[in-house]
């Protein structure tokens, strides 16, 4: 009996460490849209006009830019938001799959604890049935 449990545990072990695995890709990428995202916040904020006098053709350049700029942004804002909805479906999945090993050991525990239990008293009732068969043959 414990065999199926033990393969079910290792597989819900392996499991786990597929979903860390992911995560951790995930994690990873965020990080570099976050980077990226900064980056152009950057760019952006630089592309600001620094003097007064105002030249029209830099101005369209420099709005052009700054249009193009944040449309990336926000296509890497998008992605980053899905990263983060796969980043907690993952935690979510995590957190379930500990919450059934935690199950699947406490349930283990309990069925060796039994079996102890009744090995024990197996063991206390044949000493009781050896003093007793002792006494009647004295």
């Amino acid at each position: 009996m414990n065999q199926p449990l033990n393969a079910l545990m290792s597989k819900l072990n392996w499991q786990l460490n597929e979903l860390n695995l992911h995560l951790h890709e995930s994690q990873t990428q965020s990080q570099s849209l976050t980077t990226q995202i900064q980056a152009i916040d950057g760019l952006i904020n630089q592309a600001r006009p620094k003097s007064l006098v105002i030249n029209p053709e830099l101005e369209m350049n420099r709005l052009n830019f700054m249009t193009q700029e944040a449309n990336k942004k926000d296509e890497l804002s998008a992605e980053l938001k899905n990263h983060q909805d796969v980043e907690r479906k993952l935690k979510e999945k995590i957190q379930r799959v500990k919450t059934e090993l935690k199950m699947l050991e406490k349930y283990l525990e309990r069925e060796e604890s039994s079996h102890h239990e009744q090995q024990k008293k197996a063991h206390d009732n044949a000493l009781d049935e050896w003093v007793i068969q002792k006494r009647e043959s004295l």
